[in-house]
């Protein structure tokens, strides 16, 4: 239980983690475990799908849940600004 206990406070203490792209912090039950995955994971749910053709999905669109193949972005603007054929779905109205 003390070496537990140890390696908790260092870890919780340095904020370091034994492998990259691990952290640890303090929660009611002790501490959480987050991975660069679960980071990845959250971002890209919310994340707007530049797909093949050069289409813009936003996470309200009626195409965002079948676009497979896609580039991230994190907004909208960013989407339309990477590429000169960047357009939005037709149909879709933008809601800022």
């Amino acid at each position: 239980m003390k070496k537990f206990i140890i390696l908790a406070s260092l870890i919780l203490s340095t904020g370091s983690a034994f492998a990259d792209g691990m952290t640890f912090s303090p929660s009611s039950d002790g501490f959480v475990v987050t991975t660069d995955y679960q980071r990845l994971k959250a971002v890209l749910a919310d994340s707007v799908k530049k797909s093949k053709s050069e289409i813009c999905h936003a996470p309200d669109s009626t195409s965002y849940e079948r676009t497979k193949n896609y580039t991230a972005y994190p907004t909208l603007d960013d989407c339309l600004n990477s590429s000169d054929k960047a357009r939005l779905p037709k149909n879709y109205t933008r809601k800022d």
